[in-house]
This record gives C-alpha cells, structure tokens and sequence, in this order.
C-alpha cells in the first residue's frame, strides 16, 4: 500500500511540475506540459487561438450564429467545439459541468473581468489551475503573448506575435505624434440608434484613443459594462470630426437621418463602420484584432498608414495571426467598400 501511495504522489507531483506567477501577481501550479485550455471569456479564448487553435477545448459561445463569413475563417475544428459558455462582462454563462467533462489542464481569466473570484472559487473547487493574464490594453497584448508562450510551451510561435505587437503599436504612436496637434475628436457611436457610447477612461474607447482619438464624452464609467446612454443633443454639441459606429444598423441609416447632418462627421462622410470579420477589430471583445483596429484607425482618422500600405498590412496580419490568405474581395468585403 505504502508503494502504491508514493506511486501516485510521484504521479501528481509529475502532473504539476511548475509553478508560475501569472499576470496578476498569484503563484500558481501548473502541469508540465500543458495539451487543453481553456478561455474563460473571448480575449482569451482569441488570442489562445492565434497560437494554436488544437489546444482549446471548448468555445464560449457560437461564432456562426449570424456571421457565416468570420465562421468559414475559422479552422473547422475550432468551430465544432463544444459551447462551453463563459465569465466574460461580470455574467457567468458557464457550464461547469460541460467544462469539467473537457479536462482542461489550465484555464486562462481575463484580468478584467469583473468575474475573476468568482471564476477562482469554481476552479479551485474543481481542481483546476485558473490563470490571469492581463489583455486590458492594447499596449499589454506583446507581454502577454509572451506570457503565453511560456505558459504553454510555444515560445517561437509567442515571440513571432509578440514581436508584431509591438511594432504595430509603435508605428502606431508614431503617426500619432506626428498628428499631435490636429487630432480628431471622435464619437463612438454604439447601438442600433448610436446613442450610446464610452466615458473617456473607458477600456471600450481605448483603441481609439490609442489610435489618436479624443473622446468628447468626458464621464466616469458606471460600469464595466459601458454603452452610456447619450442624447442626440449631446452629439450634437460634441460635433464630432469622425464617429465609429459599432452597429451596421446605425452606420446604414445615419447618412440619411436627418436629424444627424448638423454634425460635422455626418456632413463630411467621415462615418466609418468597425470590421468585425472573424472577429472585432476595436472592441467587444477587445481581442488581438485591436493591433491591426489601431493600425485601421490611424489611416481613417490621418490616412496614415495610406490605402495600399494598409491593405498589404492587413494581408500580412490575417496570414501571420490567423493562416488566412485574404482575396481583394474579401478585403473590400471586410473593409465594407462593397
């Protein structure tokens, strides 16, 4: 018996060889070698899948419900994983039952989330490693991908990702300094009647102030949720240089509402529609695609990176990212000038 009880205490100490700090400052102990994940909101499960796609276990939820063309991107396995569900804006969509049946080695949490002790409690009951990256800022995402790395074993596939980061966040703020004194003031326009919007400090707004924006809706967040409910009048006097509208239904009607044509932007056609093909380029989730949705901001906000640099950049960031060889249809698609 005694045998058989050291047997198995070498067993697990086997299992869970390292112990690591993850992005939030706890210890943790974690296997070895690491072969299922899983994401407990998108930010995560995105940026998991940019390293490899195989490890993950389950989705939160289902990417082809209403986007059939981001779902043909996708690697098909990924796409018949199990919905898991998830702890992604302070809600708890999670099936635990249909995680715990996955076996996943380590689960990764958004450092943000408003849900990281509750997502601590049902990991740690569960036995199972939870671990907090910080994918907060645009600015954090290079670290992070190399603390990925680490974590699961991909340090050369990291490093690649890593490295791109960061030099599309600096060609970034590059173009912003040169833009220094003639910055756009500009309006996130969300929902289907784009009144509503995000607080200055906002995470919601941050790839665009990283891009250059200045934001006119000058608040305290109420929650992490964001989406502040404004009046048309507020735009109004805000009168925007450019709006970013979220909704398709907002962007296909504004043009034409008029109600809206006494603000600058409208005026001046500067509207543009965020992409969100496979998946958002700016915001909700704010993911990985915010290194190429801060690259897009620049160049229509400043024309900076110009048409042809950007396309070449965005083919470059779908194949690198994402093993996807963009057609010019679907950039124009994608970019919606179709």
């Amino acid at each position: 018996m005694k045998k058989i009880i050291c047997v198995l205490l070498c067993l697990l100490a086997t299992l869970y060889a390292r112990e690591i700090v993850d992005m939030s400052g706890k210890k943790v102990e974690i296997p070895e070698h690491i072969t299922k994940v899983f994401g407990t909101s998108p930010p995560s499960t995105y940026m998991l899948y940019t390293i490899d796609p195989s490890l993950i276990v389950g989705l939160n939820f289902n990417h082809a419900r209403g986007n059939n063309e981001s779902s043909n991107m996708l690697d098909q396995k990924f796409m018949a994983l199990p919905i898991v569900g998830g702890l992604q804006g302070g809600g708890n969509s999670m099936n635990r039952e249909t995680l715990l049946s996955l076996h996943p080695d380590v689960v990764f949490l958004w450092n943000n989330d408003a849900s990281v002790g509750l997502a601590e409690y049902l990991f740690e009951s569960s036995k199972i490693p939870s671990i907090s990256v910080d994918l907060e800022s645009v600015e954090s995402l290079p670290k992070a991908y190399l603390f990925f790395g680490d974590i699961l074993g991909k340090q050369p596939r990291a490093k690649i990702l890593s490295a791109y980061a960061t030099a599309a966040l600096e060609k970034t703020q590059a173009i912003v300094k040169t833009v220094a004194n003639k910055r756009s003031v500009v309006y996130y326009a969300e929902g289907a009647d784009g009144l509503a919007t995000e607080c200055d400090q906002s995470f919601h707004y941050e790839a665009i102030k990283f891009a250059g924006g200045i934001n006119p809706h000058l608040c305290s967040t109420k929650s992490g949720l964001g989406l502040e409910k404004v009046s048309l009048e507020q735009v109004i006097l805000y009168n925007p240089d450019v709006i970013i509208a979220q909704e398709k239904e907002f962007f296909d009607k504004v043009k034409s509402d008029s109600r809206w044509n006494s603000i600058k932007a409208v005026r001046e056609g500067k509207i543009f529609l965020v992409p969100k093909v496979p998946f958002n380029w700016i915001d909700r989730p704010p993911s990985f695609m915010r290194l190429l949705g801060v690259r897009w901001l620049t160049h229509v906000l400043y024309n900076a990176p110009d048409a042809n640099q950007f396309t070449q950049e965005m083919k470059e960031f779908y194949k690198l990212f994402l093993n996807i060889d963009l057609t010019e249809q679907q950039i124009n698609h994608i970019l919606g000038r179709v």
